[in-house]
């Protein structure tokens, strides 16, 4: 190598060189761009389990549901407003709270459907997305928020008020 080196004149040696660098930086741009698309490979994978997780808790959530239908778990629905209350106090939103109204009514002559509306007057948006993110979010109560509803304050930017329905539903149980 070092007499074929010595052989050449000082053009050739700089073309060698200069055709040196050239492949050590195409080298460097593959080796860049399979890196580049190794982590935006992971980046997807990474992306696809957590939809998937995300996918099997709701899966979840809604199995003990059916299951507390199905087996008429009343215990969830009557601590239902203390929980929501209790919700609210931990967040700091029980003081800005305007109505708490629980209904219950009657589905196929089998179940209960109890429905709290709770109102929300002044609030921050990113209180009342925590309030609503652990209930949906929570494993221990077989309950969901149906509908969520907001309207800004005037001359105040930033504060609204919040109407939101929250629902759970269990088995009668009529003396059987």
């Amino acid at each position: 190598m070092k007499k074929f080196w010595e052989s050449l004149n000082a053009r050739e040696r700089t073309y060698v060189m200069m055709l040196g660098v050239f492949a050590a930086l195409l080298g460097l741009f593959f080796a860049g761009r399979s890196f580049a698309r190794y982590m935006n490979d992971l980046s997807e994978r990474s992306d696809s389990a957590e939809r998937d997780t995300l996918q099997i808790e709701n899966l979840g959530r809604q199995y003990q549901l059916l299951q507390a239908m199905k087996t008429g778990d009343s215990q969830q629905l009557d601590n239902m407003l203390s929980s929501i209350e209790t919700l609210l106090k931990n967040i700091g939103l029980r003081d800005k709270v305007g109505s708490l109204t629980p209904t219950d009514t009657v589905v196929q002559e089998k179940y209960l459907k109890r429905e709290v509306k709770v109102s929300i007057k002044e609030s921050a948006a990113n209180q009342v997305l925590d309030f609503v993110r652990q209930i949906e979010q929570s494993t221990q109560t077989l309950y969901k928020v149906e509908s969520l509803s907001y309207r800004p304050v005037l001359k105040k930017p930033g504060i609204y008020d919040f109407n939101i329905q929250i629902s759970g539903f269990q088995r009668k149980n009529d003396g059987k």
